[in-house]
């Protein structure tokens, strides 16, 4: 997770700007500099790539059929969160809970009696359509931008209408930099994701990759430093 999280934030641009410090001679700005001093490159003008950070958002499904999945993937989202200071995260099972103050608390037992009382409905019922329309109703606004990195993680299960699931993420798209789908049941044999919500999901992902195991989720790392 903090590697993953470090792929995500330490991005830097391809397009070199002026700095102070930079590690590269601008040669054009030397050269123009020059013109008013006979020639002479006395002012050594610097570049450099400046950094352009991404911000991580993730949503964590805690329903029924997630129950195998959900405690890795909180831990998991955890270590996204310590490894960032400005990544968000949230619960949703029927309905959306932020979660982001309680990963962040130092008290281990404090935290785990937050989430404990937030995560009221864990290994239920499922509505993702709905809790991402919460997410954009009442958070997008704050938590999302063009740096933004949406993780979904969730198996796609859904008692919703596809219908609301595919307007939740059309929205999300409009406002955030890339939506991922982390889905536990990709990486099995034999699967194909043609149950109706994740088929409605996938014309609005950017990428939606296996979480299945460790090595599922280690190998993510070069998948997002190429987002």
């Amino acid at each position: 997770a903090r590697d993953l999280a470090r792929a995500i934030r330490d991005r830097r641009s391809r397009r070199r700007r002026q700095a102070r410090r930079g590690s590269e001679l601008d040669m054009r700005r030397i050269l123009r500099a020059s013109l008013a001093r006979g020639g002479e490159p006395l002012d050594l003008h610097r570049r450099a790539r400046p950094e352009r950070p991404m911000r991580i958002v993730a949503l964590c499904d805690v329903s029924g059929s997630m129950t195998v999945y959900a405690r890795v993937f909180l831990a998991f989202i955890k270590g996204l969160v310590d490894a960032d200071t400005t990544a968000d995260a949230y619960l949703f099972h029927t309905r959306l809970m932020r979660i982001t103050p309680a990963l962040r608390d130092r008290d281990t037992l404090r935290a785990a009696g937050r989430l404990s009382l937030m995560a009221e409905g864990f290994g239920g019922g499922t509505d993702i359509g709905a809790s991402l329309g919460t997410f954009v109703e009442a958070h997008a606004a704050k938590a999302l931008s063009r740096r933004t990195v949406v993780l979904i993680l969730s198996d796609g299960y859904c008692t919703g209408r596809p219908e609301a699931l595919a307007a939740a993420l059309a929205r999300i798209r409009r406002r955030a930099g890339r939506i991922v789908w982390l889905n536990p049941l990709l990486g099995w044999q034999g699967y194909a994701p043609v149950a109706v919500a994740i088929a409605a999901a996938l014309p609005h992902l950017d990428a939606h990759l296996p979480a299945n195991t460790i090595e599922a989720l280690a190998a993510l790392e070069p998948e997002f430093a190429r987002l």
